[in-house]
């Protein structure tokens, strides 16, 4: 039976340099770049060369956009590339620009 869309909020497509940090599960801080692929009120996907864990909690900042503390929802392996769905904690929320431009 198919589920539909359970997305509470649109997905705006939004193209940007990302770059991510963890800890793995050793304690060691792991580090990466990517773009952005887009973005919601409560999360983005992420294209980038390196998979995350799920359940991870990650440090991003998506150049002149936004910057914050996401939990890694989701990584699947796209080609030779991950898409990494982050859910943005700490109370952080995405709102496009009053004039309909991407922040």
């Amino acid at each position: 039976m198919p589920r539909g869309n359970l997305r509470r909020h649109e997905r705006i497509p939004h193209g940007t340099p990302v770059y991510l940090s963890w800890k793995n599960r050793l304690g060691n801080e792991e580090f990466t770049s990517g773009r952005t692929v887009d973005v919601s009120e409560d999360g983005m996907r992420l294209e980038v060369p390196l998979p995350v864990k799920e359940g991870t909690y990650v440090n991003f900042r998506a150049e002149k956009f936004l910057h914050g503390t996401a939990s890694v929802r989701s990584c699947a392996r796209k080609a030779t590339r991950y898409v990494v769905g982050l859910e943005f904690s700490g109370g952080l929320k995405w709102k496009p620009k009053a004039d309909g431009r991407k922040s």
